[in-house]
């Protein structure tokens, strides 16, 4: 019989809840894109539905980057901000009729949005963390 040669691995643990500790992050990163992707998608069909005098509202419609929170990610849309205080006016006086637009511009696309966010966003993260998973992440 030949040599016989022994090799000791130590530190698995370590490198599994380093493992665990990256995908998790990565899940985190993955949500806030996704729910980033969301909000633009939101604020594509109001800027459609926002009423339209100057075009000052419409230009101050925002989608925020994704931020940690105690409770998670969250993500921010929304128009107004010194430029266009009256945004809130704007948006809840459902009985003025306006040449282009209409009240309720934000409102509208998020509540027809929510139903299909949860599924699109549970799609995403799969897709990525598969990619991930079998190196083709990009």
């Amino acid at each position: 019989m030949g040599d016989r040669l022994y090799i000791t691995v130590s530190g698995v643990d370590k490198l599994q809840a380093k493992l665990n500790r990256i995908q998790q992050d990565l899940g985190v990163r993955e949500m806030g894109r996704a729910l980033y992707i969301e909000g633009e998608r939101i604020m594509m069909v109001s800027k459609h539905l926002v009423p339209v005098d100057t075009g000052v509202l419409r230009n101050t419609g925002h989608v925020t980057l994704p931020e940690m929170t105690q409770s998670g990610v969250v993500v921010f849309i929304g128009y107004g901000g010194p430029a266009a205080p009256y945004a809130i006016h704007v948006h809840e006086r459902t009985g003025v009729r306006h040449k282009v637009g209409q009240a309720k511009y934000l409102e509208t696309p998020a509540v027809e949005a929510a139903a299909d966010i949860p599924d699109r966003i549970r799609d995403r993260l799969r897709r990525r963390l598969q990619n991930y998973r079998t190196g083709r992440a990009a």
